[in-house]
């Protein structure tokens, strides 16, 4: 099931609330889907946004897509891409909110222009830094914080994992980050 045209409303819901692989696959699947990135950055940016909120407005609004699901406040009043527009569109109006971003919009807000080529290599060297720093803390433990990242309930990362319980889970969780912490802490580079 990776074709993305058998990804329909009702099969993408249920491997969601499923858990597991099939949950990761759906949301591979929805981040893939053709359009949906781009409206959502379309409306950040058409809304004072700069190219780099509105990337981080659809990871944030993917998770909070997917927590939606599990927790059955989706209604089905509406397509799942419609729906998570519409989260996209809420979670953008609360940011800017908070930042207090109605002020003046700036020309670099209407072009999507980028920033330095300078910020752009930092943090290509920080994703670097980032991903090589996860293969040292081993597979398992670079698994566990990818379930955690994705908002993974302790049971489910048990279950997942093979652990004997949401409190090993925890545990382990913990142990991870501390592992990961340790390792970047000794780079000079994160020092900064």
């Amino acid at each position: 099931m990776t074709d993305k045209t058998t990804w329909k409303d009702d099969v993408l819901i249920a491997a969601i609330q499923n858990g597991g692989a099939a949950r990761e696959e759906a949301l591979r699947q929805l981040y893939l889907r053709p359009g949906l990135r781009e409206t959502v950055i379309r409306h950040v940016l058409d809304h004072g946004g700069a190219f780099d909120d509105a990337r981080d407005v659809f990871q944030d609004t993917l998770v909070l897509f997917d927590r939606n699901l599990r927790e059955g406040r989706y209604e089905g009043r509406s397509a799942l891409s419609t729906y998570f527009v519409a989260i996209a569109k809420w979670h953008w109006l609360t940011l800017r909110r908070q930042k207090g971003r109605y002020g003046n919009l700036e020309e670099h807000h209407y072009d999507g222009t980028v920033e330095s080529p300078e910020a752009d290599a930092l943090r290509g060297e920080e994703r670097t830094l980032l991903a090589e720093a996860l293969t040292q803390i081993g597979e398992r433990c670079k698994g566990l914080l990818r379930l955690y990242q994705l908002e993974y309930s302790m049971e489910e990362i048990a279950s997942t994992m093979g652990y004997s319980g949401a409190d090993v889970a925890k545990k382990e969780a913990y142990r991870c980050r501390m592992k990961l912490r340790e390792i970047l802490e000794k780079n000079p580079y994160w020092k900064r």
